[in-house]
């Protein structure tokens, strides 16, 4: 029987001045009713740099999955890359420019894949195109992000309402993807509360999505895998300048090229970030 595997992803902020920031996470991941996967762990690497009118951002990803075998010939194993800059133009407008790229020793459909992305951001409404390029097919993803605010004396709260719709050009040249819809549109919502030193949050995407492109640039789900349901839940708290945070994320799915429904994904997170 399949168990829910912990997973702790810790942060460590090691930085000459509060606007640079180094990530390192660790993950553990679950797969409940897939053909192909069983249990993985990601290892992360980021390095944040803010300026007074700009902000650099890069990333490096590291999954480590084993399979079943067959149908799958090996353990698979991934590095992804990322990099992202923002302009910071004013109080009220920002523009993003975004990159990923992916080595896969497996998936050889989106191995090398180029994921470019375009941003701007206008007060509290965030529009970013996305466009994954990958050998034989490519996917046009069109976010729509738009944040409400409000204070409740000494409770600060944030709700984010979010779309994802994605096009998915030549789909029929290969096998991987040809069992994809042409087209998909997945609602999202977040909630995040604020109070004292404590925080909560939980969230949601609805619909369906396939090789999307997740956390604003910084997470590719490249394989044929079509999510319906994904929620999320978490609460930190912060001390001094440790913030601790626990996260729990329940995902379900199709193998979209074998047909294979009801795959499962529950990831629970422990999460330390330290700032200096």
């Amino acid at each position: 029987m399949k168990r829910l595997v912990l997973s702790g992803i810790v942060f460590l902020n090691i930085a000459h001045s509060e606007n640079t920031t180094i990530k390192i996470g660790y993950e553990n991941l679950n797969f409940d009713n897939s053909k192909k996967k069983d249990e993985g762990k990601v290892y992360t690497l980021s390095v944040n740099h803010k300026t007074e009118d700009s902000l650099y951002q890069l990333a490096y990803e590291r999954t480590n999955t084993d399979t079943f075998q067959p149908p799958l010939s090996d353990d698979l194993n991934v590095n992804k890359y990322y990099f992202k800059y923002t302009s910071l133009w004013n109080d009220t407008t920002k523009f993003s420019l975004s990159y990923a790229t992916i080595d896969d020793n497996l998936m050889k459909e989106t191995d090398g894949g180029n994921i470019y992305g375009l941003g701007c951001q206008y007060k509290d409404f965030l529009f970013t195109q996305y466009l994954s390029d990958y050998h034989h097919f490519d996917v046009y993803q069109t976010d729509i992000k738009y944040k409400l605010k409000k204070d409740f004396g000494t409770l600060h709260a944030s709700l984010i309402l979010l779309g994802k719709y994605f096009y998915l050009n030549n789909k029929e040249s290969n096998n991987f993807s040809k069992n994809a819809k042409e087209s998909y549109f997945s609602p999202g919502i977040k909630l995040h509360v604020h109070y004292g030193e404590y925080h909560f949050g939980t969230g949601a995407f609805f619909g369906e999505r396939v090789f999307a492109v997740m956390n604003d640039g910084f997470k590719v789900q490249h394989h044929a895998m079509e999510f319906n349901k994904t929620y999320m839940f978490g609460l930190g708290r912060h001390f001094n300048n440790i913030d601790i945070n626990l996260k729990y994320i329940y995902q379900k799915a199709t193998e979209i090229p074998i047909h294979n429904k009801d795959v499962k994904v529950q990831n629970i997170g422990l999460v330390m970030r330290y700032s200096f």
